[in-house]
């Protein structure tokens, strides 16, 4: 029997699908169908093609939830299809107050957002970081292997020479030594982002890394509108599934990873749990006033998630925004440092062989 190889689990895309999935057959028919045939549905759809190693996953989420021994939740935890355990909170959380229907579609908006969200930030930065690194190979590249080829023999020959030649290529060319001399340096300096970037996810650099980007104005904004966004979108879901709204504030704490809007979630939460109305709790988060405002009318009139949900357009609106300048910041930084370095490198393989000929 040969290994079968396929799917294990659910990628944030595919997680977003089923929902979507089980959102349509939540509604067809005015919510007519039962929930487990909904359900049985979904996975049905999900158990064939490319999802076809996950039909015995499939199969047992529906078994457990038809033996009414355990909620769809836990059978989706039980599955270990990807599910994190904010998603599978909210989702127990909307069962076990009735709410299914409603909150699996908010979720899916809240999801779909988060996603287009960070897209939309990466495939901006994209750009101005390849053409940085390009810049930075060339730059290396001339001085490493160009600059010995041409000056190194007329250097050799009289070493007086280096100081007759412009300023600009003698300061180069002690740049080229010291990287011949030192061979390690531009694997360092090449590998960094790498194990940067394992320190980054294995946790030692994760606080410096934080704690720089709120220090910088820049990043700093656009941080807060993203959290911000987050919260707008998956707020209302948790607040319809009828959890406390101190239990809704740690969920999102959870959901959150920056440490300063976790920290103040929490201290949110206790404040609220302690009797304090939930818009004097918000309003020590790092959030636009508008957000503390519509939780304020939301207590006022009993809709806290039809006024957070308000709030959606306008907070896509200033992110995009922030994006946009953000990466204008990011292409004025490689302009006005990496350019030069590169002009530089440039002049320098242009002129340098000039010199070398005529002092050879």
């Amino acid at each position: 029997m040969g290994i079968e190889i396929g799917k294990t689990g659910f990628s944030f895309q595919d997680k977003v699908d089923f929902l979507r999935t089980l959102a349509s057959w939540l509604v067809s028919g005015g919510g007519s169908m039962s929930i487990a045939d909904c359900i049985k549905n979904t996975c049905e759809s999900f158990s064939f093609d490319e999802f076809k190693t996950l039909a015995p996953k499939m199969n047992k989420i529906v078994d457990d939830y038809r033996s009414g021994q355990i909620r769809f939740a836990e059978s989706l935890r039980n599955a270990n299809i990807g599910f994190t355990r904010q998603e599978i909170a909210v989702l127990l959380t909307a069962e076990e107050s009735n709410q299914l229907r409603d909150a699996v579609q908010s979720m899916v908006d809240a999801m779909k957002m988060q996603q287009e969200a960070k897209k939309q930030l990466t495939g901006n930065l994209r750009g101005p970081l390849i053409t940085g690194v390009m810049l930075i190979m060339m730059t290396l590249g001339v001085a490493y292997f160009m600059l010995p080829i041409v000056l190194g023999p007329t250097i050799e020959k009289d070493p007086t020479v280096l100081a007759k030649f412009p300023t600009m290529i003698e300061y180069f060319w002690y740049f080229s030594e010291w990287l011949n001399k030192n061979p390690m340096a531009p694997v360092i300096i090449f590998s960094f982002p790498f194990l940067y970037f394992i320190l980054y996810i294995s946790g030692p650099a994760k606080k410096p890394t934080e704690t720089c980007f709120m220090w910088w104005n820049a990043t700093r904004r656009i941080i807060i509108a993203y959290n911000g966004l987050l919260l707008v979108y998956f707020m209302p879901a948790l607040v319809r599934s009828g959890m406390p709204l101190y239990n809704v504030l740690k969920a999102l704490s959870d959901m959150v990873n920056n440490t300063e809007i976790k920290k103040s979630l929490m201290i949110a939460a206790q404040d609220n749990e302690s009797g304090i109305p939930l818009s004097e709790c918000v309003s020590k988060l790092p959030l636009r006033i508008s957000f503390k405002n519509a939780i304020s009318a939301g207590e006022k009139t009993g809709a806290v998630a039809e006024r957070i949900e308000d709030l959606k357009t306008p907070y896509t609106a200033e992110y995009e925004r922030l994006v946009i300048r953000f990466v204008g910041t990011i292409k004025f930084l490689v302009m006005a440092i990496l350019l030069p370095m590169f002009i530089m490198s440039m002049y320098t393989s242009l002129v340098a062989p000039i010199f070398a000929l005529l002092e050879f």
